[in-house]
């Protein structure tokens, strides 16, 4: 087992020294990771020595050459960098069909002329394809294969289409991240200037105001620092209730229970407002962890809602079950809101709370009271019985 164990790791090390990752900026870590389990197992099987791999930046014409495995040194084409439909792989680029360049009869001027004289004979070039369209090249070359069996080069196409699929949803994903970023730019950058940049301004001119009647009014000049002093008080209360919402949060090893505790204990340090926490489920281990992760954060949603908005002096927070439903509910004796008035940013958290419990087939309902407080219930299915 040991002589095993050492050939598996030295093939892996061998595999890794044939290794020559290229352009960062149109792969991610977790697309050569992929390609690094993945690629050499497919040549070693289909008894190919060399590969290179071009990807299409996003938003533009330009192929660029991610990676180069394989024996020889030499790259195959001279460029690092190469043009859709104007260099010879841009134009392969475009193409459906998988194509071979027969380097005895034709070497295109862009080629590297030294893989001619170190030997090779041809160059299969499978076009990568996914819904957004072109997304790059995957060109092989062995000196001792010139022509394809059919089920080789069905087995390269795909090998061509999975990169393809891996490569378009890890660039979605991440464009919908960058999307949700954006997103909470904007509105953080709402609230501030609409909440606490405001507030600041009228520190300022508080303070303004009293230096001007320092010497002619006492009285009035003492008001004004006294006005700034509460500002400031309510914009550090503000930002504390901001830095509670955003801090991002999981339940990692945490139970449901530990993870709401977590969040009452955080709640209470940043707002000194009370909170009240009732439980009542007697196997909260055996809440599915995503009905968990959702509960979990309706209640830290709620919550930051609270200590930004509400100017509540008390919280109650209550878990509990009944024979369909795992229930949670989070009320306050705020200033409450008009729910049919309610402002974009606060609409945007109550839509996610919806959006999240919906998702596994809940519900949630919020009622709200002007001057009364604010009760959000939401509930999941009970898989607990």
């Amino acid at each position: 087992m040991q002589g095993n164990n050492h050939d598996f790791e030295e093939r892996e090390q061998q595999r890794k020294a044939r290794f020559r990752v290229g352009s960062n900026g149109v792969s991610t870590p977790f697309i050569l990771e992929y390609l690094e389990r993945v690629l050499p197992t497919t040549l070693d099987f289909l008894n190919f020595s060399d590969a290179e791999l071009y990807l299409k930046k996003e938003k533009s014409l330009v192929l660029l050459r991610v990676l180069h495995y394989g024996e020889s040194k030499e790259f195959f084409w001279k460029e690092e960098q190469q043009e859709l439909g104007k260099s010879t792989l841009g134009k392969i680029a475009q193409m459906v069909e998988p194509c071979v360049l027969d380097l005895n009869e034709e070497q295109p001027p862009d080629l590297n002329q030294r893989i001619v004289r170190s030997g090779f004979h041809s160059i299969h070039c499978f076009p990568i394809r996914a819904e957004s369209g072109v997304l790059g090249v995957l060109c092989l070359a062995d000196k001792k294969i010139d022509v394809l069996d059919e089920k080789v080069r069905d087995v390269l196409m795909g090998t061509a289409a999975v990169i393809g699929a891996v490569v378009y949803h890890e660039r979605k994903s991440l464009e919908a991240k960058r999307t949700i970023v954006m997103e909470e730019r904007e509105r953080i950058g709402m609230d501030l200037h609409d909440g606490i940049i405001q507030s600041l301004y009228g520190v300022g001119l508080s303070l303004q105001n009293a230096m001007l009647q320092n010497n002619s009014n006492e009285t009035e000049s003492k008001q004004h620092i006294d006005d700034a002093l509460d500002a400031i008080n309510d914009s550090i209360r503000d930002i504390r209730a901001y830095i509670l919402d955003l801090r991002p949060r999981q339940l990692r090893n945490q139970d449901l229970y530990m993870g709401i505790e977590s969040l009452i204990r955080e709640f209470r340090a940043n707002t000194l407002v009370d909170v009240e926490l009732e439980k009542d489920i007697k196997h909260i281990e055996r809440i599915p962890d995503e009905s968990s992760e959702i509960l979990f954060h309706v209640c830290q949603e709620a919550l930051a809602n609270i200590a930004k908005h509400a100017k509540a002096t008390k919280v109650n927070v209550r878990l509990w079950e009944t024979p369909q439903r795992v229930m949670l509910k989070v009320n306050d004796d705020g200033v409450g809101f008009d729910l049919a008035k309610i402002n974009q940013r606060l609409g945007h958290g109550l839509s996610n709370m919806t959006t999240r419990v919906e998702a596994v087939g809940g519900g949630i309902e919020i009622i709200s009271i002007r001057h009364q407080g604010t009760t959000v219930l939401a509930w999941v299915p009970n898989n607990l019985s």
